[in-house]
């Protein structure tokens, strides 16, 4: 969960309240208190240079301008 934490505030530029409530829709029947906890911690690896998540081997569809458009324009993340 945090890993999309990370991405919602560094990739989409949302704010921390817009994290949380997308959070929801990533992992549904998660806890409010663990999303906060995320969205917090994900804010201090972007903002405050926190050591960042592990990057993971497989190819991320984000990488891809085509997919992370469509990504944004499905969660309503303005720029």
């Amino acid at each position: 969960m945090i890993e999309k934490a990370v991405f919602l505030v560094r990739e989409a530029h949302a704010s921390r309240e817009t994290a949380v409530h997308a959070l929801l829709e990533y992992f549904p029947g998660s806890a409010f208190e663990d999303r906060i906890r995320c969205v917090h911690e994900a804010w201090d690896i972007v903002h405050r240079g926190a050591p960042p998540v592990p990057v993971y081997s497989a190819h991320s569809e984000v990488s891809d301008a085509r997919y992370f458009a469509a990504a944004h324009e499905r969660h309503a993340f303005t720029d």
